[in-house]
């Protein structure tokens, strides 16, 4: 059995429910939004459900620490951000455009007519104020990494590696952190992507023994997705043609 985050036993019960928090928490700030804006959500709507997914996951993992754990989220889950893992964030940006150059034949097999774009990503192509940008550098840059890393490789990878190999634990976990995201169908093109991020994000997390880095590297390979999708540019379309505009918008989408 590995030694990476065992200061608390977490069970799989209580990582669902911190999912759930996060679903009762989106559901509670979307409520709020399209009550205030309508039916129609804008990026900061998004940001404003995203912002509640995240409260809600914090809040039941702060119960938890507190009531099963130290009430250290450093030692319940491992989050720390070491500044001598900078390293992580351009790491991220190549591991993102790995994926894309890897991922690109099977997308381009499995989806002929070309795949569909996860809903966030979308929302993100329509960027028009400085406002905006912000919002979703914040949103998929920084509190996503932070909050994903936590449930994921804090919580679910110290738990499995008590049941099961270390590498199958970050198999596994590398899967749910993949499938999780088909809560937008639309996220069925970015499932093989996904599950390569999950594996060095899980194989990060083994070998550091907390979540600086795999945050970081996430943090990376989310901020690379958002600027491409937001600026372009030459480098998007350098990508486009090593890849195909369809894929690389598809993959690009994995900023969840």
């Amino acid at each position: 059995m590995s030694d990476y985050l065992q200061e608390v036993e977490w069970s799989l019960p209580q990582v669902l429910y911190v999912f759930l928090g996060g679903i009762v928490g989106a559901f509670i700030a979307t409520g709020a939004v399209l009550f205030w804006q309508g039916s129609e959500l804008t990026i900061v709507g998004v940001a404003a459900s995203f912002g509640g997914q995240a409260a809600g996951n914090l809040i039941v993992m702060w119960i938890l620490s507190v009531r099963r754990g130290t009430g250290s989220f450093v030692r319940d889950y491992g989050l720390t951000i070491d500044v001598g893992d900078w390293w992580g964030i351009p790491a991220g940006l190549g591991l993102q455009i790995l994926v894309v150059l890897l991922t690109a034949p099977l997308l381009r097999l499995l989806f002929p007519d070309g795949p569909p774009q996860q809903s966030v990503a979308s929302l993100t192509e329509g960027t028009t104020t400085v406002l905006e940008g912000i919002l979703i550098i914040l949103m998929v840059g920084v509190a996503a990494p932070v909050v994903e890393e936590l449930l994921f490789r804090g919580m679910l990878l110290s738990r499995l590696v008590r049941s099961m190999r270390t590498g199958w634990a970050v198999v596994v976990q590398a899967a749910v952190f993949a499938g999780i995201h088909l809560l937008d169908p639309n996220a069925i093109a970015a499932l093989p992507g996904l599950f390569i991020i999950g594996l060095v994000l899980g194989y990060a997390a083994i070998r550091s023994r907390n979540l600086s880095l795999p945050i970081l590297i996430h943090s990376g390979v989310n901020l690379t997705a958002a600027v491409l999708l937001i600026f372009g540019g030459g480098f998007a379309e350098w990508l486009e043609e090593a890849a195909d505009p369809d894929v690389v918008g598809a993959i690009l989408s994995l900023i969840g």
